[in-house]
C-alpha cells in the first residue's frame, strides 16, 4: 500500500479499481493533502466510487458551503437523470477561495464549531447554530462576487467572460446559500437519497419547508423545488404533485412556476434523448438502450400527466418530438437484427471460449423482454412481438435439434433454452422444454 500521498495523484483512474478498505485509505491520505487543483482533479476521476463508496470526508468549510447545493452537480457515469439545474464543480473550485478571501479568516474562526469532528466539542445545536451564521456570511460573500463581476472583477478568475451560463451559476448559489437552513430540512425529510417514490410524508414535508422559503425567499423558491427534485430517482416524478400543492403563493404566481419548471423537466428529456441520437452510430449496447428508453418513457409518462394541467401546445410538441426519439432508439439500438444475433451466438457457442459473444446475446435477450413494457407506448407492439417470436421459434428448433434429435452439442440447446427464458419468460421456456423432452411438436 502507498503511504506517500502525493505519490497516489499519479495513479488517477487506477484508483477506481482497488478493493474499498484501501479506497477509503486512499481517500483520507488524499484528504491529508489538502485543497490543490492536483488533488482535485484525482477526485473528479474517482467520484463515481466516491459516490457508491460513500467514505468519511473530512469536515472542511468548503464542503459546508457546498452541502446546500451539492445535489445540482451531475455525478459521470450512471443511468440516472442528471439534476434539472446543473452546477459546474469547476464554478465553484474557481468560486471557494475568492468566498474564503471575502469572509476572511478571523470570521472564519469564530464559526469554527460548525464543522464539528473530534477536535470540536460542539454540541448539536451549537453546530447548526454556526453552520446557519456561516451560510450566512457566504451567501453575503457570494452575492457581494457576483455583483463585482458586473464591474468586470473576478471576471478572469471565475471564467465569466462570454460565459453566461457560469454567471448563472454564481446567482443561483448566492440564492441558494439564503436558503441554506430550509434545504437542511429538505435533504432530512427526502433521504436517503435517491428517493424511488413520494410518499405523503415527503409532499407534506416539501410543501411546509417550501412555503417557508415562499414567504421569506421567493425569489429562491424554484431553486428550492430543483433541490427537491435532484433527490429523486426520477425529477419529473415531483411535477406532478407540484400543482396540487399549497405553497402559498397566487394562483398565478403558482402558475407561472409550473409552467417555468415544466420546460426545465422537458429539456432535461429533450437532452437525454439527444444523447441517444448521437450515439446510435456506435457500437450498440442493447441493454443499456433499452433502459435508458424505460425511464425516458416513464419520464415522458409522468410529464404528459402533469402538463395536463397547463394545455401548453409547444409542450405537447416537444414532448411528442422526444417520444419519437425513443421509439427510433428502440427500433434500432434494441429491435433491429437482435433474433439474428441472439441464434448465430447460441449456434456458434463455443464452450469456454465465448464468454463475451454469450454475455452480450443474454444482454440482447434481455433487452428486448424489458422493452416489453413500452412497446404499447412506442407504437411498437407489432415489431416487437414479430422479433420476439422469431428469436423464440428459431431458438426452439435449435434446442430441438440439440436435445431430442442428438445434432450437435446439448449444451447448445441448454443455451437456446436459456435464451428463449430471457425472451419470453420462464413459464413459456419450461413449456417448451417439456415439449422437446416429450418429443412434441409445436
Amino acid at each position: 500500500m502507498i503511504t506517500d500521498p502525493k505519490a497516489l495523484l499519479s495513479l488517477g483512474t487506477k484508483l477506481l479499481d482497488i478493493d474499498e478498505a484501501r479506497f477509503r485509505q486512499v481517500v483520507d491520505l488524499l484528504q491529508q493533502i489538502g485543497d490543490h487543483p492536483e488533488v482535485q482533479h484525482t477526485f473528479s476521476l474517482i467520484r463515481p466510487r466516491l459516490a457508491e463508496v460513500r467514505p468519511k470526508r473530512r469536515a472542511t468549510f468548503k464542503r459546508l458551503f457546498c452541502e446546500p447545493f451539492e445535489d445540482l452537480f451531475q455525478l459521470p457515469g450512471g443511468n440516472q437523470p442528471a439534476p434539472l439545474n446543473k452546477l459546474d464543480r469547476g464554478v465553484v473550485n474557481a468560486l471557494w477561495p475568492l468566498v474564503e478571501g471575502q469572509i476572511g479568516k478571523e470570521r472564519l474562526r469564530s464559526v469554527d464549531a460548525a464543522l464539528g469532528g473530534p477536535g470540536n466539542a460542539a454540541g448539536g445545536a451549537q453546530q447548526a447554530e454556526k453552520a446557519r451564521a456561516f451560510w450566512s456570511m457566504a451567501a453575503a460573500a457570494v452575492a457581494d462576487i457576483r455583483e463585482q463581476t458586473e464591474t468586470g472583477r473576478f471576471a478572469d478568475e471565475l471564467g465569466l467572460r462570454l460565459n453566461p451560463d457560469r454567471a448563472r451559476t454564481i446567482e443561483d448559489i448566492a440564492r441558494i446559500l439564503t436558503i441554506a437552513q430550509p434545504v437542511a430540512e429538505l435533504k432530512a425529510v427526502l433521504s436517503p437519497k435517491p428517493v424511488q417514490k413520494l410518499h405523503k410524508d415527503h409532499l407534506d414535508g416539501i410543501q411546509a419547508i417550501g412555503r417557508q422559503v415562499a414567504r421569506g425567499r421567493p425569489e429562491a423558491l424554484k431553486l428550492f423545488i430543483l433541490l427537491a427534485a435532484a433527490r429523486l430517482s426520477d425529477p419529473s416524478i415531483l411535477l406532478g404533485s407540484l400543482w396540487d400543492m399549497d405553497l402559498g403563493q397566487k394562483s398565478s404566481d403558482r402558475a407561472a412556476l409550473f409552467l417555468d419548471l415544466s420546460g426545465t423537466v422537458v429539456a432535461q428529456i429533450e437532452e437525454r434523448s439527444r444523447g441517444v441520437a448521437s450515439a446510435s452510430g456506435g457500437t450498440v449496447d442493447r441493454m443499456a438502450a433499452a433502459t435508458l428508453a424505460v425511464d425516458l418513457v416513464a419520464s415522458l409518462e409522468a410529464t404528459r400527466n402533469a402538463m395536463e394541467h397547463s394545455r401548453n401546445k409547444d409542450f405537447d410538441q416537444r414532448l411528442k418530438t422526444i417520444r419519437n426519439s425513443v421509439h427510433e432508439l428502440v427500433r434500432t439500438q434494441v429491435l433491429d437484427g437482435a433474433d439474428a444475433e441472439i441464434l448465430s451466438a447460441v449456434e456458434t457457442l463455443v464452450p469456454g471460449t465465448d464468454t463475451a459473444r454469450m454475455a452480450q446475446a443474454e444482454n440482447q435477450a434481455r433487452a428486448l423482454r424489458k422493452c416489453s413494457t413500452i412497446a404499447d407506448t412506442l407504437g411498437l407492439r407489432g415489431e416487437l412481438k414479430s422479433v420476439t417470436q422469431q428469436a423464440t421459434a428459431s431458438l426452439t428448433g435449435t434446442a430441438r435439434q440439440s436435445l431430442a434429435d442428438g445434432v450437435g452439442d446439448a449444451r447448445t440447446g441448454y443455451t437456446a433454452i436459456r435464451m428463449i427464458e430471457l425472451i419470453a419468460g420462464p413459464a413459456e421456456a419450461n413449456q417448451i422444454m417439456d415439449d422437446i423432452l416429450r418429443g412434441g411438436r409445436r
